[in-house]
């Protein structure tokens, strides 16, 4: 009976530590195989093990790949995906995930903007509509606020120039985490093109788009125009400015993030 207990518990110690490696036995994790690295700060790293070394750990997590240095590896745990996950050990506190370059947030603008009315380092604000998610995880929830500014606004001219107006975004907060996330990332919005209004305002055809590049163009476009019969509608042409660029409050943004950005997101623990 003794004997049978005996081996009932050591199989029972195995299996809870079929899936787990100390930092002393991570030689035996193999390359390829899908991990949990849990660092002594309490990061979490999830992702393929691609390489290894006397020094440090490489994982890679979607599009980028993170090193571990082995002093700070707390634990290395194999995933097994045909298996319910097992509990994180409490010195877990947040997982490190990567938002590769080109991520979209799709956002609702908060801050009334144009190229008329808005001037550069204008605070400009947004919120997600969306959650960005990555391995099922809300990295950013809906509702997150982007914060950013007026990068640049150019009215529309009277002669030439189109408007255009371009957002700067730099961060974003979500609400119980202490610090915001830092990102690089930017939109911009230019004015339609006014060519063919014109051609008609002037009352020359299409084909005679040189005449309004130089109509447009100032100098010697008054005389031109004067010359095709025009100098009427030319006159109309010189005098009205074109379309602004105008962003309501409440206008649905799609913002690509520029570079990749690596977030903290704080693990719930079970009550």
């Amino acid at each position: 009976m003794m004997i049978k207990t005996l081996s009932t518990l050591v199989l029972a110690s195995a299996i809870a530590t079929a899936g787990c490696a100390s930092p002393a036995s991570v030689d035996n994790v193999p390359v390829g195989a899908e991990v949990e690295v849990i660092r002594q700060d309490g990061g979490v790293v999830k992702g393929t093990l691609t390489e290894r070394d006397a020094e440090t750990l490489k994982v890679n997590v979607g599009a980028a790949s993170r090193s571990v240095p082995r002093e700070e590896i707390a634990d290395v745990r194999v995933v097994d995906n045909t298996r319910p996950p097992a509990p994180l050990p409490v010195i877990a506190t947040f997982r490190e995930l990567t938002l590769p370059a080109g991520t979209k947030l799709v956002a609702r603008l908060e801050s009334a903007v144009g190229s008329d009315t808005s001037r550069v380092e204008d605070p400009v604000e947004a919120v997600l509509s969306e959650a960005v998610v990555v391995d099922g995880i809300d990295v950013f929830p809906a509702g997150s606020v982007v914060k950013g500014e007026v990068a640049a606004a150019q009215p529309a001219g009277k002669v030439k120039g189109r408007a255009s107006l371009a957002l700067r975004f730099t961060s974003i907060s979500v609400a119980g985490r202490d610090e915001p996330s830092t990102i690089m990332a930017r939109i911009e919005r230019l004015a339609a093109s006014t060519t063919r209004e014109d051609a008609a305002k002037i009352g020359i055809p299409a084909a005679g788009g040189a005449i309004i590049g130089g109509i447009l163009g100032g100098k010697k476009g008054a005389a031109i125009g004067t010359a095709v019969g025009g100098g009427g509608g030319a006159a109309v042409v010189l005098s009205t400015a074109g379309d602004e660029v105008r962003l309501a409050r409440g206008a649905s943004l799609t913002i690509p993030i520029d570079q990749a950005v690596d977030v903290r997101v704080p693990i719930t623990k079970a009550p």
